[in-house]
């Protein structure tokens, strides 16, 4: 029986997360195990399938949001999830590749809990690794021969293209704090829900669906992008790194700001102008990054960056509500978009 198949009467249910795993896990780990030997043991190392010196690891892996993303919208389109496999895993693989090279750009040492892989390995050689996930995941997609190949191959190299153009811009504009929401969140657009887009509209394309819930679900996954990152930032200064598995504050210390920070000194109030004054200071001490991470309270760039998350994802629901989507389907994407956003197993 298939694995959407939940009874005799063959009535068809979004796959669980078990399904999702034993669907994708095996492909990306054959498709890595032939890379390059150095390469696929750095990227076995990054996703928690080995350790440093190549032997098997229980290390913690991705939650493969993306891919479970993809074949509940698989199954709102008719489709199964051996329909959009090879496309999940590629779209897992793209993924882990921003992560490698995000963990450099941002000095990040550790990543779910382990020491990033340019720790272990060296900038150098984590460079590499991440470029040969991407070109992996493009090949995969490219190499597949089912229907609406062109269409989606398009999609895949326009996603890539924007969470570069999206990380670009991050490094040249450099958010400072007479910055707008405005330039944020076209960062995020393209950094964070490119990729999102991309695994809801897939499935959309393989099945030839209309312009117009191609449209709701881009729509979809542009706000669930931006609800994302927004509590993220949050986590980033007041969350617990047990749970996230970096470094608290680390946004702070690099005085990048988040939209927290962003909505703090834009707020306003008497804190904002301590928190201006202490943000173009060099302190990095806990107690530097507690005072700023207590102004950004003080100022209501917390509560202001919570709010704006869930009308976020109010929009991100209302536009997978015109996505003409199965009830099974719209119902578990419903979900899957809040544990997304709040993080929640």
């Amino acid at each position: 029986m298939s694995a959407l198949d939940t009874s005799s009467a063959g009535v068809r249910t979004s796959p669980s997360p078990r399904t999702v795993r034993a669907t994708v896990w095996p492909v990306i780990r054959q498709q890595v195990s032939a890379l390059e030997p150095t390469l696929a043991r750095i990227c076995s190392y990054h996703l928690g399938f080995a350790d440093e010196h190549g032997a098997p690891s229980s290390a913690p892996s991705g939650k493969l949001t993306r891919s479970a993303l993809m074949m509940a919208a698989a199954d709102g389109v008719g489709l199964r999830p051996a329909d959009v496999r090879s496309h999940a895993a590629a779209l897992e693989l793209l993924h882990n590749s921003t992560l490698i090279h995000d963990d450099i750009i941002d000095a990040d040492e550790s990543r779910r809990g382990r020491p990033a892989a340019w720790k272990v390995f060296g900038i150098g050689a984590a460079v590499l690794a991440g470029d040969a996930l991407q070109a992996l995941g493009l090949r995969m997609v490219v190499d597949d021969t089912g229907p609406g190949r062109a269409e989606i191959s398009g999609a895949f190299a326009e996603a890539l293209a924007l969470v570069l153009a999206g990380q670009a811009r991050e490094l040249t504009v450099r958010l400072g704090p007479g910055t707008g929401v405005a330039e944020y969140d076209r960062i995020v657009t393209e950094k964070t829900s490119a990729l999102l887009e991309c695994a809801l509209v897939t499935p959309a394309l393989r099945a030839g669906s209309p312009e117009r819930v191609l449209n709701a679900l881009r729509g979809a996954g542009r706000h669930l992008g931006l609800a994302f990152q927004i509590l993220n930032d949050v986590e980033d200064i007041w969350g617990d790194p047990a749970v996230t598995g970096k470094p608290v504050r680390s946004d702070i210390a690099r005085r990048n700001p988040s939209f927290p920070v962003l909505a703090a000194l834009s707020a306003g109030h008497p804190a904002a102008d301590l928190l201006h004054r202490l943000w173009h200071a060099d302190g990095t001490t806990p107690a530097h990054l507690q005072e700023m991470a207590d102004l950004v309270t003080e100022s209501g760039g917390r509560h202001a960056a919570e709010q704006v998350s869930r009308t976020h994802l109010d929009s991100a629901l209302e536009h997978l509500a015109r996505a003409e989507l199965s009830p099974a389907a719209t119902s578990e994407l419903t979900a899957l978009f809040d544990r997304i956003v709040h993080r929640t197993p």
